[in-house]
C-alpha cells in the first residue's frame, strides 16, 4: 500500500497504463508492416515493368538478327512500303519475279520500325522506337530521354531502364545498346560506323497505368487486413488490460481490509492480554515466538543457500555482500569467504554502469525485476544474467535481497539459432548466385570444348582453350564450395563388390517397399570392385528405397541397376562437378509421381521435403548426398512430373579396379555429313547445342520444342529427313507418341532417342527399343556424332 501512494498510482492504474503502452506498441508493429507491404509492392512495379520491358526488347532484337543474318528480307511494294531510298546504292534493291510481281529489299531497321507500328496498332500496350545519335532517318531520331541514354552508350552503359511519364502518364522505359555487326555495315558504313561499334539503341516503353491499378486492387485487401487485425489485436489488449485491472483492484481492496482487521485484531489482543496474562503465560508466549522464529530463519537458510539461482543478500548503499549462497559461489568462482564483506563492484562482479541502472530503477519503482545484466567471474568469464531486486530490512538496516537466474546457456542457443539461420539464408543466397553462374559456364565450356575438337586449331589456339577451360573450371569449382554440404561421420571403408552389396540389402529393400511395388535389380558387369563402407551404401539404397516408395502410392516398379561408366568434359561441363574417368554407377529408377524442377533442385537440402507434417522428417536425401560426398562421389536426379526419377550414384573404382583415368590424345570425331537431321527437345540450352554441334559437322538441322512441332515439321519437310533425334518426354506429346505418327507418315524413317533414364527403365516405360538406337544425355559431341554417322551409314 506504501508502494502504490509513493508512485500515486492504485495497481488497477498501473495496469491501464501498461495496457496503453502494448496497444501503442501494437499499432507501431501493424503500421511497419503496412509500411513494409507497401514498399514491396512499389517493388513489384519496378520488377515487372523491366521484365515486360526486356520480354519486348528481346522479341524485337530477335526479329532485327533474324533479318539481319539473312541479308534484310524481300517484300512486296504497297503505299505504306516503298523502296527504301538509303538502299539505293546495293544493285539488286528492287526485283520483279517471274510472275511480274514487284518486290523491294527490306533492311532490319525498316522491318523493326514496322513491326514497332503495327504492335502499337494493334495492342496498345508497349512502344518501340530504334533509334541512333546518327539516325539515317528522321523518324529514328531520339527523343529528350533516349539522347541522354545514347550518350551514356557511348561511355560504356550497355542498358537503362526506369520509370518516366509521357503525354502524362507512368512508362517503365528500357533501352539497350545495339552493336554494328557485319550484315549492318551495308547501311551504317558509309556514317563511319565500324564493326563492334555502338551504333544505336532499340528503346521500349511499358504502361505502368495497369501494374498501378492491379497492384493497387491488391493493397486495398492489405489495408482492410492490417485494419481488421488492428482492431482485433486492440480489442483484445482492451479487454485484458480492463479484466487484469478489476482483478488487481480487487485483490488491492481484500490486502487493504485484511490488514485493517489484522492491526483491529492486535488491538483487541492487546487489551485482552493486559487483562489475563500472567508472568508465566507471557514467558511462554516469548519462547514460542523464539522458536518460531528460528525454524522461520533456518528454513529461509536452507532454501536461500540451496536455491538453483544466485541469491545474495547486500547494503543497499554499497552493495557490500552480507550474504552469498552456493549457486553464487559456483558461477562467480570468489568463495564464501571471499565474498562477505567485500562490495560487488570491489570483486568486480558488477559494472558501476550497470549498478547505477539498478538504482535508478529502485528510486523509480522500489524494486527491480527482470533487468539483464553481464556479470564477471573470477576467472573473467561473462554470465548472462536475469535479475530481480527486493528490498529487505535485516537488523534494523536496509538491505538489498538480489537474485539472478543465468541465462548464459540460454543465451548462446539463441545466438546458435540466429546463425543457423543465417547461414541458412546465406545458403539460398549463394545457390542463386551458383545457379545463375554455372549458367554462364556451362556455356562457356561446352563452346570450348567444340573448339578442343576443332582439328584446324593451331598450338598456341589450342592452348589459350585449355586456359579458359581450366579457369572456367576453377570458377565452377568456387560455385560448388558454395553449396557443399559437409558431413563428418567415421567410415570403415573396405574394398568390396557393389553388386555384392545390392544383392545383400535386395530382401531387406522387398520389405520396405511392399507387395505393390515389383523390385528388379540388373548387375550389368560380373564384379565391380570399391572402397566403401557397405552399411552406409546400404543406408543410401535403403534411402532412396524409401523416397522411392513414397512417390508410388499406387504401386509401379522399382529399378536397381550397377554399371561402370566413362565420366568425361561433357559430364562435367554439364553437371558442374566430377572429374574424368571410369567410375562405378548406381541407378535407382522409379516408376513414381516424379517432382518439378524446383522440387529437384533442393532435394537434397537439410530438412527440406514435400511430405505431410509429420511424414518426413527432410533428412533422408541429405544423409544420401553427405554419404556420397564422402566416398569422393557424386549424385545426380533425373525427374520430370508423371514420368518418375533416377538418381545416379557415381562411386570412384578401387586401385585394383577400373579406376578413373584422364583421357589422353586428341578428341576422335567422325565424318561429317549433309543429311538433314530432325532435332525434337524441349530444353532449350540442349537444343541449341545439339544444333550448333550438328551444324558444324556439315548436316542441316531442323529444330522443334516439343512433339506435336516435331509431327508438323516433319509433315512440312517430308522426304528431306534422314534422321530423327527424339527427346522422350516433352510437353504436348511425347517422342514416342510423335514418333508413331512420324512411323505412319514414313514407317522406314530412321530414329535415334535421347533420354536421361537407363535403357532398361526406358523398356518398362513402353517404349519398343526393336530397331531405335538410344543416345544418353548428357550427350558427348563425339559420341553424338559417331552415333549419327552410323545410324545414318546403315
Amino acid at each position: 500500500m506504501q508502494q502504490g501512494a509513493s508512485t500515486g498510482l492504485t495497481p488497477g492504474n498501473r495496469i491501464q497504463r501498461f495496457g496503453a503502452i502494448i496497444a501503442v506498441f501494437w499499432t507501431l508493429l501493424v503500421a511497419y508492416s503496412l509500411y513494409w507491404d507497401h514498399r514491396q509492392h512499389q517493388e513489384d512495379v519496378l520488377l515487372l515493368g523491366k521484365m515486360q520491358s526486356q520480354a519486348f526488347f528481346e522479341k524485337d532484337l530477335l526479329y532485327r538478327r533474324w533479318a539481319s543474318r539473312h541479308g534484310g528480307v524481300y517484300v512486296p511494294v504497297t503505299e505504306s512500303t516503298q523502296p527504301n531510298p538509303y538502299l539505293s546504292h546495293i544493285p539488286e534493291r528492287d526485283i520483279t519475279t517471274p510472275s511480274g510481281k514487284r518486290l523491294t529489299l527490306m533492311n532490319p531497321a525498316y522491318m523493326t520500325r514496322q513491326v514497332f507500328e503495327m504492335a502499337q496498332e494493334y495492342t496498345g500496350t508497349g512502344r518501340g522506337h530504334i533509334t541512333s545519335l546518327k539516325p539515317i532517318r528522321a523518324e529514328n531520331a531520339p527523343d529528350l530521354w533516349e539522347k541522354g541514354v545514347l550518350q551514356t552508350f557511348e561511355r560504356g552503359v550497355t542498358e537503362v531502364g526506369e520509370i518516366e511519364h509521357i503525354d502524362g502518364k507512368p512508362y517503365y522505359r528500357y533501352m539497350k545498346s545495339l552493336f554494328a555487326d557485319k550484315p549492318c555495315l551495308k547501311c551504317h558504313a558509309p556514317q563511319g560506323y565500324h564493326e563492334g561499334d555502338v551504333r544505336g539503341g532499340l528503346s521500349v516503353s511499358v504502361p505502368l497505368e495497369p501494374i498501378y491499378a492491379m497492384l493497387a486492387k491488391e493493397m486495398r485487401g492489405v489495408y482492410i487486413n492490417h485494419a481488421f487485425i488492428w482492431l482485433l489485436g486492440l480489442g483484445g489488449i482492451g479487454f485484458g488490460t480492463r479484466r487484469l485491472g478489476r482483478m488487481t483492484t480487487e485483490l488491492y481492496e481484500q490486502t487493504v481490509a485484511l490488514e485493517h482487521e489484522i492491526v483491529e485484531r492486535e488491538v483487541a489482543q492487546e487489551a485482552l492480554q493486559e487483562q489475563t496474562i500472567v508472568l508465566e503465560e507471557e514467558i511462554a508466549e516469548r519462547r514460542q515466538i523464539e522458536e518460531t522464529v528460528r525454524l522461520s530463519e533456518e528454513k529461509f537458510s536452507k532454501s536461500f543457500d540451496n536455491a538453483p539461482i544466485i541469491m545474495t543478500i547486500s547494503t543497499f548503499e554499497e552493495g557490500r555482500f552480507l550474504d552469498v549462497n552456493k549457486k553464487f559461489v559456483e558461477l562467480s568462482g570468489f568463495s564464501r569467504q571471499e565474498a562477505v564483506g567485500r562490495a560487488s563492484l570491489e570483486l568486480g562482479w558488477i559494472t558501476p554502469d550497470q549498478r547505477q541502472v539498478l538504482l535508478t530503477e529502485f528510486g523509480e519503482k522500489g524494486r527491480t525485476s527482470g533487468v539483464e545484466l553481464r556479470l564477471c567471474s573470477k576467472d573473467k568469464k561473462y554470465i548472462t544474467c536475469r535479475y530481480y531486486g527486493e528490498l529487505i530490512t535485516v537488523d534494523g538496516r536496509q538491505c538489498l535481497l538480489s537474485l539472478a537466474y543465468d541465462m548464459t546457456e540460454q543465451r548462446a542457443m539463441e545466438e546458435q539459432l540466429r546463425q543457423a539461420q543465417k547461414m541458412e539464408a546465406i545458403g539460398q543466397l549463394a545457390g542463386g548466385v551458383a545457379h545463375d553462374f554455372n549458367n554462364v559456364l556451362t556455356v562457356i565450356m561446352g563452346y570450348c570444348n567444340l573448339l578442343q575438337m576443332d582439328p584446324t586449331l593451331d598450338t598456341h589456339q589450342r592452348d589459350e582453350v585449355e586456359q579458359i577451360v581450366a579457369s572456367s573450371e576453377k570458377a565452377a569449382q568456387l560455385t560448388r564450395g558454395l553449396l557443399t554440404f559437409s558431413r563428418k561421420e567415421v567410415m570403415d571403408f573396405r574394398l568390396a563388390d557393389l553388386n555384392g552389396i545390392v544383392q545383400h540389402v535386395q530382401k531387406f529393400l522387398a520389405r520396405v517397399i511392399g507387395e505393390d511395388i515389383q523390385l528388379r535389380t540388373i548387375c550389368n558387369r560380373p564384379e565391380i570392385t570399391v572402397r566403401v563402407d557397405s552399411a552406409q551404401i546400404e543406408q543410401v539404397l535403403i534411402n532412396l528405397a524409401t523416397n522411392a516408395r513414397d512417390a508410388m502410392q499406387m504401386g509401379g516398379l522399382l529399378n536397381i541397376e550397377t554399371n561402370t561408366l566413362d565420366v568425361d568434359d561433357s559430364f562435367i561441363t554439364t553437371h558442374g562437378y566430377g572429374t574424368p574417368g571410369r567410375y562405378a554407377c548406381i541407378a535407382v529408377s522409379d516408376s513414381g509421381c516424379g517432382m518439378d524442377e524446383q522440387t529437384r533442385k533442393r532435394i537434397f537440402e537439410p530438412f527440406f521435403t514435400t511430405k505431410e507434417q509429420g511424414k518426413g522428417t527432410g533428412l533422408g536425401m541429405a544423409i544420401v548426398y553427405g554419404i556420397v560426398k564422402q566416398h569422393n562421389g557424386f549424385i545426380t536426379v533425373y525427374s520430370e512430373p508423371g514420368h518418375g526419377t533416377t538418381f545416379r550414384i557415381y562411386l570412384p573404382l578401387s586401385e585394383g579396379g577400373q579406376g578413373p583415368q584422364e583421357e589422353t590424345g586428341e578428341p576422335v570425331v567422325p565424318d561429317g555429313g549433309t543429311e538433314t537431321i530432325l532435332v525434337a527437345e524441349d530444353e532449350a540450352g540442349v537444343r541449341r547445342l545439339l544444333d550448333d554441334i550438328l551444324t558444324q559437322y556439315g548436316y542441316q538441322v531442323i529444330l522443334a520444342e516439343d512433339g506435336q512441332e516435331a509431327v508438323e515439321k516433319f509433315m512440312a519437310n517430308r522426304g528431306k529427313i534422314h534422321l530423327v533425334l527424339m527427346d522422350i518426354i516433352m510437353p504436348r506429346k511425347s517422342g514416342q507418341e510423335a514418333v508413331a505418327e512420324i512411323w505412319r507418315l514414313q514407317p522406314d524413317i530412321k530414329v535415334c532417342y535421347a533420354s536421361g533414364y537407363t535403357a532398361d527403365f526406358i523398356r518398362n516405360r513402353g517404349v519398343d527399343d526393336g530397331g531405335i538406337e538410344l543416345v544418353m544425355k548428357p550427350v558427348r559431341p563425339q559420341e553424338l556424332l559417331w552415333k549419327v554417322r552410323e545410324i545414318l551409314d546403315r
